[in-house]
């Protein structure tokens, strides 16, 4: 995967002009700003402080930003209302600071209130794409400089610094356990049909109909395989998905049984039991073979109450930024993780909701790979992810004896 589809990947078509205004203005801003002593002040008001200069800039990216969103309509008059009277309001704020007149008092609620919208936006299910999450790291640092007061008791500036860290978790929090769910319960961008005998799919007709297909990298520590222009499947690719589904289907019935993956050499990696427990051959791994429905890579089983059900297949890519065949189109879409590899226990985590690893660790990409579900997932056999009360529900019926 080339290492600038990965970063554009996640950014969301409509908020292009808004990630365009946000960088001009931030250079600009720099470049006019932090370096100058004096910035059209007049006696009446103080020279403006580095802390000022800096949070006029961040609040001026913001304002930038907002104000740029509804130059695409697709939010709506209400929303684009919105959006103006925010960036409206971020301009403000950020012409005081720069020009040394008092900002702290109306920059902490204008960036709460604007960060709430976000959030509420979010929990609805609004994309938290690159250009979003960007803007509210943005405004938490802003927020922070209008929280911590330059002069000042110690208890003021330790309670302005402890805000500032319970808004940056639980905005984080929101974005990562929101990112999450569109990846694992999102519907498919899968086809129509479903595997045979595993019932009709209610997944979409279409690439097309995935409401957080721009999520490409998420920083929920996955990153799908960006669609480019092509969000609708041909009828050639249409036949080769079902065709997929189907052979992975039959090629796996004997894996209904546990017993018969471990004797053929599966074996699980984290974690034993659960709705997602991810089976591992390592031989299939290394064989130089692609897309093989007859030699996956792994296999997905729920394992509880001393039952197992096979739920799927993952085909894994042996090389990270190997693409992987897509017969299917944008049917048959792969994705990678991004790890976080550290030298503290537990040693493996994923990327934090801003894009970063904690101390002492590393971000690592794997190897591309691609689910195909061999139950009657709602969301068809190519979905992301499946949804957990839906596993229990099918394990509790289908489940055989581990």
């Amino acid at each position: 995967m080339n290492p600038l589809d990965v970063f554009f990947a996640g950014i969301a078509p409509q908020h292009v002009p808004a990630l365009v205004a946000g960088l001009v203005t931030a250079v600009w801003l720099a470049k006019t700003t932090l370096g100058m002593t004096t910035l059209g002040t007049t006696g009446r008001w103080r020279p403006p402080s580095v802390v000022d200069r800096w949070a006029g800039v961040l609040l001026g990216v913001s304002a930038a930003v907002h104000l740029a969103l509804p130059l695409n309509p697709h939010h709506g008059p209400l929303v684009s209302g919105a959006f103006v009277a925010s960036g409206a309001a971020f301009a403000v704020v950020a012409s005081c600071a720069l020009r040394g007149r008092s900002w702290r008092a109306a920059a902490a609620p204008v960036v709460v209130a604007t960060l709430v919208g976000y959030l509420v936006a979010v929990g609805r299910g609004e994309e938290a794409d690159q250009v979003g999450i960007a803007t509210a790291l943005v405004e938490l640092v802003a927020l922070g400089l209008a929280m911590v007061p330059r002069d000042g008791a110690r208890l003021r500036r330790f309670a302005g610094g402890a805000a500032t860290v319970v808004a940056t978790f639980l905005v984080g929090a929101v974005v990562w356990v929101a990112s999450i769910q569109a990846h694992a319960a999102g519907p498919s961008a899968g086809p129509s049909a479903s595997p045979p005998s595993a019932g009709p799919s209610a997944g979409p007709a279409d690439g097309h109909a995935h409401t957080h297909e721009h999520a490409g990298r998420t920083q929920a520590g996955v990153i799908m395989r960006p669609l480019g222009d092509a969000h609708h499947a041909t009828d050639e690719q249409r036949r080769a998905a079902d065709d997929l589904a189907a052979r992975t289907l039959a090629a796996t019935a004997r894996y209904a049984d546990l017993a018969a993956a471990h004797a053929d050499g599966y074996r699980s990696g984290l974690a034993a039991a659960g709705t997602d427990v991810h089976l591992e051959h390592q031989g299939h791994k290394s064989d130089g073979v692609t897309l093989d429905p007859e030699r996956p890579e792994m296999l997905v089983y729920a394992i509880e109450g001393g039952r197992a059900t096979l739920l799927g297949v993952v085909f894994v890519m042996e090389r990270a930024g190997v693409p992987g065949p897509e017969p299917g189109g944008p049917i048959t879409r792969w994705h990678a993780h991004n790890v976080c590899l550290s030298v503290l226990p537990p040693g493996l985590g994923v990327v934090s909701p801003f894009g970063g690893c904690p101390a002492l660790s590393v971000s690592v990409l794997t190897p591309e790979m691609m689910h195909v579900w061999v139950v009657a997932n709602p969301s068809g056999p190519f979905a992301e992810g499946l949804d957990e009360t839906w596993v229990r529900a099918y394990h509790a019926e289908h489940g055989r004896p581990a």
